[in-house]
């Protein structure tokens, strides 16, 4: 672009060129020329680095999507090899108690001590009610429904790790649809506005964490999703929301790790002027 723009600009001065060597007045406006040039030229570099910015910005925003999703595995990886082993500790104990529990056998008898004799059988009719029969336990609940709600989930966030991002935000409705009470219903709700948020979709994204921050208080993911919504006022030029969101953040959740990210977006804001 520059190197074109150059060539183009030297071929129409060259003209002036020779007319400048004989006229003073030919000389001011050639200068005036070569200026305005420049200023052209000095503009169209600045355009391209601003595409070139957002382009990054946007990049950086997938990014960390992906590393959200990742963090998510892993933490999902732990809990699962921590439940693991809470449940081999349960039935090892188990096993331990019904070992030192167990009856011991009867003592035999000793010749001091005969053995009663056997009671002889009645003959009377027996007057006491039958006994009703023992009430069968409780069944448990069938495990199909679990089953098929982590089935469900699985799909809808193999989906977005996968960057099918509009498949996911299908998927994840589908679950909160079927599931509003689920297991995983929180997680649910973040992602599905996390799959909004990379895909700058910024007004879904704020509502569907705002119902996970209205609906949901006690879940681990509450300070994440306070958290994007500051980002996403903060994409919209909401400045005031933004920080509100965001000082919410560092107040109510100061050890999470949304609160150190909450900071370093307030003090980004506060460098530029918003």
């Amino acid at each position: 672009m520059h190197a074109r723009t150059l060539i183009f600009a030297g071929a129409l001065l060259l003209p002036l060129f020779a007319a400048a060597a004989e006229d003073p007045s030919a000389q001011m406006s050639l200068q005036a020329r070569i200026m305005r040039l420049e200023r052209i030229v000095e503009g169209q570099g600045m355009v391209e680095q601003i595409t070139r910015i957002e382009a990054l910005q946007q990049e950086l925003q997938r990014l960390q999507g992906v590393i959200e999703v990742q963090t998510h595995e892993i933490e999902e990886l732990k809990s699962s090899k921590q439940g693991a082993n809470q449940d081999f500790d349960r039935r090892l104990h188990e096993l331990e108690s019904r070992s030192t529990s167990a009856t011991p056998p009867p003592a035999p008898v000793t010749a001091s001590e005969p053995a009663p004799a056997a009671a002889a059988p009645s003959t009377a009719p027996s007057t006491a009610p039958a006994k009703p029969p023992a009430a069968a336990p409780p069944s448990a609940p069938p495990a199909g429904n679990a089953t098929q709600e982590q089935a469900a989930y699985q799909q809808a966030f193999a989906l977005l790790k996968e960057a099918r991002y509009e498949k996911a935000i299908t998927a994840f409705q589908d679950y909160l649809t079927r599931y509003p009470a689920g297991a995983r219903a929180d997680n649910a709700q973040y992602w599905l506005g996390e799959a909004y948020y990379v895909t700058r979709q910024f007004k879904e994204a704020q509502q569907a964490f705002q119902t996970l921050v209205d609906n949901m208080p006690t879940s681990p993911k509450h300070p994440d999703a306070l958290l994007k919504i500051g980002f996403v006022h903060y994409e919209l030029g909401q400045w005031d929301d933004a920080r509100k969101s965001l000082s919410e953040v560092v107040k109510t959740f100061p050890t999470a790790p949304a609160a150190k990210l909450a900071d370093t977006r307030l003090q980004r804001m506060k460098k530029e002027g918003h």
